[in-house]
C-alpha cells in the first residue's frame, strides 16, 4: 500500500508563534522541525501528527498521551517537554532541542570502545529507572531515540508508543508497538510489557554498540519477531571484557523474569563492570567464536550464575581443602614438590583434614551469623549520582526510604551529591537515608541590557556565565540593533548556564496598514501611525461619459493630524498609474478626507507605516 506523503510545513508558524525551520526527523506518527519559540526567542523541537493520523480520535488521544508521558517524566536524560497544542495544520506538542547527534547517526561511523559502549548504556539505563520508577515503558528503545549532547550528556527521547505499567493493552486496534530489530520476545508475541521489555532493547542497543549491528539484522517484521523469539545473538567480539558481555547476556534473555528487573538494576551491573565481580557468579572462560585456541594470552572471562553439584563426603573435602589452599596462595595451586608419583587420596585426605574442617566450620559459623541477621538489618545501597527516580527504585528494592534536600552543585542537576548513611552501611530494614540531589550551580544575577546594542548585550551575558538568544522584532522609533526587551528581566536571578531571550530592533520596512476605496463617493479614514514616515499609494480610472472628454474632475484627498491639527495638504488622485505620497510627520493619528470630484470614477488607497 502506497502511503501520502505528509506536506512539509517548514516556515509555518504554528498558532502564530512556533516557527518551523526545518526537518529534522520523521517517523510513522509524526514529523519532528527544528524551530523557534517566538515568544520566549528559544530554539525548540516541535512534533506535529500526520494530517491521516489527525482524523483518528484514538490516534490524537495517543499524540496527546504521548506528551503527557513525557510531561510526566521529569529527568535530566530524558528530553523535556514544553507545550502541547492544537493548529490548524494538526495536533503538536514542543520539546527541548538536544545540541547533538543520535546514536544511531554515531553508529554510522562504527562500533563505540567497548568504556565508551558502557558509558553510554549506563546513562541510557540511567533514564530508562527513572521512568519505570514512574511507572512508564518506554516500548520503543532504540538508536534512533537516544539523543547524544555535545556536552556529553545523553537523553532519551520519542515516547510514541510508551506504556503504563499495568495499564493500558500492548496494542491500539491490532498493531504492535516497538520496532522489529530492537523489540523485546514479549512485544513479538503481543504479550503485556514491562520495565524488563525496555532492558531487553537496551542490550540490543548495547550489542550494536560493541559490534556495529544489531543481533538480528535481517528479514521482515514477522521474521524478526521470530528470531527475538527463538534464535541466540552471534558472540561478541572477542575483545569486549566478560563482565560487560555478562550484562549484555542477561539482558538478552528470552524470558523476562531472567533479565534485569529494570532500568536501575542493569545500570548498577555497568557501573560495576570492571570493578570488582558481580556477587554470586563463577567465572568461565568465553568459547572462542571460531573454534581456535588462544594460546600464550590471557583468557577472557564472564560471569554465569553458579551451577549445583553433587559431591560426595570425601570429593567435598577435597575440595574445601583445595579452596583454603587457593586463597592462602593468592589464588594459586602450591608447586609439586618434583618429579614422582602424586600422593594417594587416604594420604591426601589425610594431610587436609584440618584445614579442612576449619575452613568448613568458619563457613558454617558465617551462614549462621547472616541467617540471623537477615530478618532485621540490611545494607544500604549506593545511590551516587542516580536521579531522582533511580534513587527511589533502588532504595525500594533495599528495604530504605529515602528523603529528599537539595544544594547548589557543580554535579548534574536532580541528581544524588551526597547520602546518609554511606553506601554499605548496615542499618534496621525501613530505615530512611537523607539523600542531597543537586540544584545545579548556584544562580547568577541577570545584567539589565535593554537599551544597549546587541553585541554589547551579548558580551554582558556571556560575561555571567549565561547564553544568549536573539530574536528580531519590529520594534517602532528605536533604531536597529538596540535590545527593546529581555527574558528573564535584568537583576533576576538564573541558573548559570541558561539562556536570555533577546529581542532586538529589526530594520525598518513598510508595512501595510489599512486599505480603501470608493465608486463616486467620498470616505474618511482615521489611523494611528507608529514609524517615523508612511505614505499613501492609491490608484483612480474614469468611467463613463468622461472618458470621452479633455477635462475631467474626479476626487481629491486631504490629510490632517488629528493630535496637532495640522494639515499636509491635499492632493488629486489623477488619471493614470499608480501614485505615491510619503509623508514624514511621525507618530501620531492621522485622518484622510476623500472627496468623490464631479465626474464618475472608482479609486482606492492604501496606507503603509514604516517601522
Amino acid at each position: 500500500m502506497c502511503v501520502p506523503a505528509a506536506p512539509d510545513l517548514t516556515g509555518r508558524a504554528l498558532d502564530d508563534r512556533y516557527e518551523l525551520h526545518a526537518v529534522i526527523g520523521e517517523g510513522a506518527f509524526g514529523r519532528v522541525y527544528r524551530g523557534l519559540d517566538r515568544r520566549l526567542a528559544r530554539i525548540v523541537a516541535v512534533k506535529v501528527i500526520k494530517p491521516w493520523w489527525a482524523e483518528d480520535t484514538a490516534w490524537v488521544e495517543r499524540f496527546e498521551r504521548e506528551a503527557q508521558l513525557l510531561a510526566r517524566v521529569s529527568d535530566p536524560g530524558i528530553v523535556q517537554i514544553y507545550d502541547i497544542g492544537h493548529a490548524k495544520e494538526g495536533p503538536y506538542y514542543v520539546a527541548e532541542l538536544v545540541d547533538g547527534e543520535s546514536l544511531a547517526e554515531r553508529l554510522l561511523r562504527g562500533p563505540l570502545p567497548a568504556g565508551e559502549a558502557r558509558e553510554v548504556a549506563e546513562q541510557l539505563c540511567d533514564a530508562l529507572a527513572s521512568a519505570h520508577a514512574q511507572g512508564v515503558v518506554h516500548c520503543d528503545v532504540k538508536p534512533a531515540n537516544v539523543l547524544l549532547a555535545r556536552d556529553g550528556s545523553l537523553k532519551v527521547g520519542d515516547f510514541g508508543v510508551a506504556r503504563l505499567a499495568g495499564g493500558t493493552s500492548q496494542a491500539l486496534s491490532a498493531t504492535v508497538a516497538g520496532t522489529p530489530r530492537y523489540m523485546s520476545p514479549e512485544q513479538a508475541r503481543g504479550r503485556p510489557t514491562s520495565a524488563a521489555t525496555d532492558v531487553y532493547s537496551a542490550g540490543v542497543v548495547l550489542y550494536e554498540m560493541l559490534t556495529g549491528e544489531p543481533p538480528f539484522m535481517d528479514g521482515s517484521a514477522v521474521e524478526l519477531g521470530l528470531r527475538h523469539l527463538q534464535d541466540a545473538p552471534a558472540p561478541l567480539p572477542r575483545g569486549v571484557p566478560g563482565d560487560l558481555a555478562d550484562v549484555v547476556d542477561r539482558a538478552l534473555a528470552k524470558d523476562p523474569s531472567e533479565r534485569w528487573h529494570d532500568g536501575a538494576e542493569m545500570a548498577s551491573a555497568l557501573r560495576a563492570c570492571g570493578q570488582e565481580p558481580l556477587r554470586g557468579a563463577v567465572h568461565r572462560e568465553r568459547p572462542d567464536p571460531e573454534g581456535h585456541e588462544e594460546r600464550g594470552g590471557t583468557a577472557t572471562i564472564v560471569l554465569e550464575q553458579p551451577a549445583t553439584v553433587r559431591l560426595s563426603s570425601a570429593d567435598r573435602l577435597d575440595t574445601a581443602s583445595a579452596a583454603a589452599e587457593t586463597r592462602i596462595l593468592g589464588g594459586r595451586r602450591p608447586p609439586a614438590s618434583g618429579p614422582g608419583p602424586a600422593p594417594s587420596r587416604a594420604r591426601r585426605r589425610r594431610r587436609l583434614i584440618v584445614p579442612a574442617a576449619l575452613v568448613l566450620g568458619l563457613a558454617g559459623a558465617l551462614v549462621a551469623f547472616l541467617l540471623a541477621d537477615a530478618g532485621s538489618n540490611t545494607t544500604v545501597p549506593d545511590l551516587h549520582g542516580l536521579p531522582r527516580g533511580g534513587v527511589e527504585a533502588r532504595a525500594q528494592r533495599l528495604d530504605v526510604h529515602p528523603s529528599f534536600a537539595s544544594r547548589f552543585s557543580s554535579s548534574t542537576p536532580g541528581t544524588a551529591i551526597s547520602q546518609d548513611p554511606s553506601a554499605g552501611s548496615h542499618v534496621p530494614a525501613g530505615s530512611t537515608v537523607a539523600v542531597v540531589l543537586s540544584a545545579g550551580p548556584p544562580p547568577v544575577t541577570v545584567p539589565a541590557v535593554v537599551g544597549q546594542s546587541a553585541e554589547t548585550a551579548r558580551i554582558a551575558i556571556r560575561g555571567a556565565g549565561l547564553h544568549s538568544q536573539t530574536a528580531l522584532v519590529a520594534a517602532p522609533g528605536t533604531s536597529p540593533g538596540i535590545v527593546v526587551g529581555q527574558t528573564p528581566a535584568g537583576s533576576q536571578t538564573s541558573p548559570r548556564g541558561s539562556t536570555v531571550a533577546l529581542r532586538v530592533a529589526e530594520e525598518p520596512r513598510w508595512r501595510p496598514l489599512t486599505s480603501f476605496s470608493g465608486v463616486d463617493e467620498g470616505r474618511s479614514v482615521v489611523f494611528r501611525i507608529l514609524g517615523r514616515s508612511w505614505r499613501v499609494s492609491y490608484g483612480m480610472a474614469y468611467q463613463g461619459t468622461c472618458e470621452l472628454l479633455v477635462v475631467c474632475q474626479g476626487p481629491s484627498a486631504a490629510v490632517r493630524n488629528m493630535e496637532s491639527g495640522a494639515t499636509f495638504g491635499s492632493f488629486e488622485l489623477g488619471e493614470g498609474a499608480e501614485q505615491t505620497h510619503t509623508f514624514a510627520g511621525g507618530p501620531g493619528l492621522y485622518r484622510i478626507d476623500v472627496s468623490a470630484g464631479n465626474d464618475s470614477a472608482r479609486w482606492n488607497m492604501t496606507v503603509e507605516d514604516r517601522y
